[in-house]
């Protein structure tokens, strides 16, 4: 009989962030731990044989798209005021594999609106090591304010 290997634990504080989107749906559970006494939110998953790439790695494409998404989740998380949005640039540095069934933390900073334009900055890792950084560009609209009207 094969032997089952136990699922990697959960560290303590993250809960399952719901899915922002059928896509993101697809890359399985990704947790979050709310930040406490002013500290960002931080952003978590494993790295499962799902988002390999031939090397047995995080694959490019996956590890893009959960920067992208967790910076715009920490955009929705710590800027009320900025309602729908979409990415422009996203730039990433690839400096270390992440490992499979690595515990990939996204450590997100640096807001900066200029007009209809919001740059994030972030950081996945695995421990201490650095895999990637990452820094976006969204285009934004303000979320609309209960009780505005607009003149036309």
């Amino acid at each position: 009989m094969p032997s089952r290997r136990k699922p990697a634990a959960v560290p303590p504080g993250f809960t399952v962030l719901p899915p922002v989107s059928r896509f993101f749906a697809t890359l399985g559970k990704v947790y979050v731990r709310p930040g406490a006494d002013g500290t960002a939110p931080v952003y978590g998953l494993h790295v499962r044989p799902k988002h390999a790439n031939r090397h047995g790695t995080g694959h490019g494409g996956f590890l893009a798209t959960l920067a992208d998404t967790f910076m715009a989740a920490f955009v929705h998380e710590t800027r009320r005021d900025v309602g729908t949005m979409w990415t422009v640039r996203l730039e990433m540095e690839y400096k270390r594999p992440a490992p499979m069934g690595g515990w990939l933390e996204g450590h997100c900073t640096g807001i900066e609106r200029a007009g209809n334009f919001v740059t994030v900055r972030c950081e996945l890792r695995c421990g201490e090591t650095v895999t990637n950084r990452a820094t976006a560009v969204f285009k934004v609209s303000d979320r609309a304010v209960a009780g505005a009207t607009t003149s036309g």
